[in-house]
């Protein structure tokens, strides 16, 4: 890029969030998508793992399944408090630190649950990690919307969101490996060193947003390290501003609220609780309920990853729906697919003599509900400028992870209903996503007007 065309004076004068929203998409661009994509990875499946491993621990231990009601809401409470947290962390001390910090915790804690004697030791492990957990993404998604070109970021973002059901579909392949064969305690073992590796690589190679150092006030230097990562060379004693985000002065949540965004936020933290509710019923009860009927607990597990395989693939189509369609079109299109389908899973039979069935339904409801989910991310950033844009997602997803938690007790009700009550509270929490989705009033006609500067 030209630095002389956006200099004003003899001492140039670097508009960063020019640089960042028209340069081009290089490859040390897509580089920190990659390793940002990593962590997300591992957010996937660990935040998956226990719900693969539950079975055999109540075989083990001899409890009840309705034991593990409070250690999955205690991991879904530290998601909770941690996604803000992560959130506001990763605007005010950097997206880069907030997410080493966070990937480091979440490994190290789910490692420990290897050690666990008890359903209490589980929780207190999983309330730790899920502080991790729910931190890391938002300064992940901050991270990757920072160093895309405005024409990618919502394709790079949904890039990003697509990898937590690949994380939760390598997670059920290896649950389904390990499992039968070594048992629950490796599984955790692995699940928890993996991070460690990853947090590691990004200490060494992952950069600083530089729109975030310029918002705390960071040093010339760091400032043009930064930089070099968007594919340009500063020069010597150059100026660096942001004027697209020259309206907010500082981030906080009290920015979410004034009237140009309250609308949207509020309606955002709805769909993102509503949506994100049925996303966790799924992944943590659907390996109990299906070995409740019969099912063996490989072919649950399999059956888990396939949900993520398809939500995979529903990112991928979200986002060529939203630059089709636009977001608003694209997203509600999502949603509805996930009630049709969650609608069918609640009629059908569920025993062995139905699993190729189910496997397939499963799918394609991974398909719908995960695409709507990763697509309310794409949404948020394009919501949010980029001086709120980590505490905005953090807390949108922070709403969402209180819906995690209420998930925990719900599913657990529902399963002692039945099946159909329990495919039913999915129908009824994806009916009020969609509604929330139309109400949001900011949305983007295209992928490539999908993001604020």
């Amino acid at each position: 890029m030209n630095i002389e065309a956006i200099s004003a004076s003899t001492r140039p004068t670097i508009d960063i969030g020019a640089l960042v929203d028209d340069g081009a998409w290089t490859g040390s661009r897509k580089l920190v998508l990659l390793l940002a994509a990593l962590a997300i990875v591992l957010d996937g499946l660990d935040n998956q793992v226990l719900g693969f491993a539950i079975p055999s621990m109540i075989a083990e231990w001899k409890v009840a399944r309705s034991d593990f009601a409070s250690a999955l809401a205690l991991g879904f409470v530290g998601m909770t408090i941690g996604t803000p947290i992560g959130g506001v962390l990763g605007d005010r001390i950097g997206r880069k630190m907030t997410l080493i910090i966070c990937v480091l915790l979440f490994g190290l804690a789910t490692a420990a649950i290897a050690t666990a004697s008890g359903v209490f030791e589980v929780a207190l492990y999983r309330f730790i990690a899920g502080l991790g957990l729910g931190g890391a993404l938002p300064a992940a998604m901050a991270l990757i919307a920072e160093f895309t070109p405005k024409p990618k970021r919502s394709l790079s973002v949904l890039l990003g969101i697509v990898c937590i059901p690949i994380g939760g579909m390598i997670g059920g392949v290896i649950a389904a490996e390990i499992l039968p064969s070594y048992g629950w305690r490796l599984l955790f073992l692995v699940s928890g060193l993996a991070p460690m590796v990853v947090a590691l690589i990004l200490i060494a190679a992952l950069p600083e947003s530089p729109q975030h150092l310029l918002n705390s006030g960071a040093s010339s230097e760091k400032l043009i390290r930064s930089v070099s990562w968007l594919g340009v060379t500063v020069p010597p004693g150059s100026e660096f501003v942001d004027r697209r985000d020259s309206g907010i002065a500082r981030a906080s949540v009290g920015a979410l609220f004034t009237s140009e965004f309250r609308r949207s936020t509020l309606a955002m933290w709805i769909a993102f609780f509503f949506c994100l509710l049925p996303v966790y019923v799924l992944y943590a009860w659907t390996p109990t309920l299906l070995t409740g009927k019969g099912i063996d607990v490989k072919t649950a597990s399999f059956g888990l990853a396939l949900f993520n395989f398809g939500g995979v693939a529903g990112c991928l189509v979200a986002a060529w729906a939203i630059g089709r369609f636009g977001s608003r079109l694209g997203i509600l299109t999502m949603a509805g697919g996930a009630v049709l389908g969650a609608v069918f899973l609640a009629v059908m039979p569920l025993s062995p003599a139905t699993e190729t069935l189910l496997q397939v339904v499963l799918c394609v409801e991974g398909f719908f509900l995960l695409g709507a989910q990763g697509s309310l991310y794409a949404l948020a950033t394009h919501v949010y400028p980029a001086v709120i844009r980590s505490t905005g997602l953090g807390a949108a997803a922070g709403f969402g992870r209180a819906g995690a938690i209420v998930s925990a007790y719900v599913g657990s009700a529902a399963l002692a209903v039945g099946s159909g009550a329990f495919f039913g509270v999915v129908v009824g929490c994806l009916v009020i996503t969609f509604v929330a989705v139309a109400i949001v009033n900011i949305h983007a006609a295209t992928l490539s007007s999908m993001a604020k500067p």
